[in-house]
């Protein structure tokens, strides 16, 4: 037993270190079922690691590489906690992206935003205590005893780490991600930086400087679960309370029930993303534009949106994580907001929040927690949450508006949702599909209308809110409230034109949405 635990003894501290570095988050923070996945994560790893060197190198060798493996274990447990206690998230490929696209400054007011006695607490401890291992601990000298431990250790270690519930909290893993992904998209992001006015050459918009416009495209929000479309429950009070100021158009659909294919769908002006997009329409009838987003840059279900966003020419992504993660909520976008409103000039600003996506309980905070799943109201306590989520984004939208009313300028906030959510209205289920399994809670969205006075003086809008509408052809609506001139525009494709002719409303590339669903 002797000989055990003394060859043995540094793999005890290190488990020992990884496990109050747990304990100390859960203190400081709370307990998030996703950090215990990466707790384990960081055992597993630690372990196989250390049992990698014991077999690869002699003796001798033993305490410089033991040293290596304690100051990189060391330097997962500083990092990834200080991430998850400054951002309530975990560190993921994206990190890399608004690393790398975050300027000095941002990063001086970033850590002046978020300084922490609780964060400087954590890291002097884990340091601390790391130092500690590395010091008396990694460099003492041990006996190869037990070797089929280390084997077992090493598979252990493959095997474990390749679990899908594991190996996306692994920091090598993220950071090679989010190196590669970076470079992988860089040469295409640059070219759509550089591409800001796209192949549009006959553009022109009758502009008095003070234009302010704003939209905001929401994330898997149903209308059918709003108040202001006649929910039964108090979704919208903060909506409702200026619903004679709204336009509150009843029957837009999305074309698509998932972000990617519905928005760059609906942001484009014809079939092919090449043909060029809505903000670099804008942008080429000299509107100076903006994207802020509080959705993750790159990833599988990121980059193509991405794209777009970077045509803009001005940027700003306040979130490194993707749906299933604990991302900031949406309030985070304000500040953010009402710095692009000093800007001078013409301006239109494209707000993509994280909304009400799944996992729903995460898209609120606390004080939000209207509709309370442990009382049982509902089929599922997923609709309480989703519900709440709603509630929140009402409370977001409001605060847009207001913001943007508080300007007086000649402005509008149009709010949309990329596509809708089904939520146990008609099956048993939660969320969106693309498959045969579909419902029009998934497609049925809200599109609401804010108009200044002063915009609503000099632009004449179609005020038929009970129009059928498709978010396909987004963009021309978007070109002809914006007033721009384009042969690229076809102003019979937008809701807020006199001219208006309706098309079939063709979902999922095939469907036709109102013969599929009888409306």
């Amino acid at each position: 037993m002797q000989r055990f635990l003394s060859t043995f003894r540094l793999y005890f501290f290190i488990v020992g270190f990884l496990t109050v570095a747990y304990f100390l988050e859960l203190f400081l923070s709370g307990y998030e079922k996703y950090r215990l996945y990466n707790a384990l994560e960081n055992l597993i790893l630690a372990i196989g690691l250390l049992s990698f060197c014991r077999l690869i190198f002699p003796l001798r060798l033993w305490p410089f590489f033991q040293t290596l493996t304690c100051i990189f274990i060391l330097f997962i447990a500083v990092l990834e906690g200080t991430y998850f206690l400054i951002l309530g998230a975990v560190f993921s490929p994206s990190a890399i992206f608004i690393a790398v696209e975050t300027n000095l400054s941002e990063t001086f007011e970033f850590a002046l935003d978020y300084f922490s006695f609780d964060v400087l607490f954590y890291i002097f401890l884990i340091f601390t205590s790391g130092i500690f291992i590395i010091r008396y601990e990694a460099k003492r000298s041990s006996d190869f005893n037990f070797k089929w431990l280390y084997y077992l250790g090493v598979l252990g270690a493959i095997i474990g780490l390749r679990h899908p519930l594991l190996y996306h909290h692994n920091l090598p893993y993220s950071l090679s991600m989010g190196i590669i992904e970076y470079w992988a998209t860089s040469v295409e992001l640059n070219e759509q930086k550089s591409n800001k006015y796209g192949s549009f050459t006959d553009v022109s918009a009758n502009l008095s400087g003070d234009e302010l416009y704003v939209f905001v495209i929401g994330e898997s929000t149903t209308r059918n679960h709003m108040q202001i479309y006649g929910y039964v429950r108090e979704t919208n009070p903060k909506l409702t309370a200026i619903k004679d100021d709204l336009n509150i158009y009843k029957d837009v659909i999305s074309s698509h029930s998932y972000t990617i294919a519905s928005l760059t769908r609906a942001l484009r002006l014809s079939d092919k993303i090449k043909g060029g997009n809505i903000i670099q329409l804008l942008n080429a009838a000299n509107f100076d534009s903006f994207w802020l987003s509080n959705q993750a840059p790159i990833g599988l279900y990121e980059t193509l949106v991405t794209k777009i966003g970077m045509t803009a020419h001005r940027t700003k992504f306040t979130s490194s994580e993707t749906w299933f993660y604990k991302a900031p909520h949406d309030d985070v976008l304000l500040t953010h907001f009402k710095k692009f409103l000093k800007k001078e000039g013409p301006k239109v600003i494209f707000v993509h929040l994280l909304g009400t996506h799944a996992a729903y309980y995460m898209r609120y905070p606390k004080n939000f927690k209207k509709f309370d799943p442990d009382l049982k109201l509902s089929k599922d306590p997923k609709v309480d949450h989703y519900d709440n989520a709603v509630l929140y984004n009402d409370h977001i939208v409001r605060e847009i508006i207001n913001i943007t009313k508080a300007r007086d300028q000649k402005s509008f906030v149009l709010y949309f949702s990329d596509h809708g959510e089904e939520v146990f209205d008609e099956i048993d289920y939660a969320g969106h599909s693309i498959d045969q399994n579909i419902t029009k809670n998934m497609f049925e969205v809200p599109f609401v209308l804010w108009q200044s006075k002063s915009f609503q003086k000099s632009h004449n809008i179609e005020q038929d809110i009970n129009i059928k509408f498709s978010l396909e052809y987004l963009s021309h609506a978007i070109a002809d409230l914006c007033g721009v001139q384009s042969k690229a525009v076809d102003y019979s494709k937008s809701l807020f034109n006199k001219n208006f002719e309706l098309s079939p409303r063709i979902i999922l590339d095939s469907i036709n949405y109102d013969l599929k669903f009888n409306q």
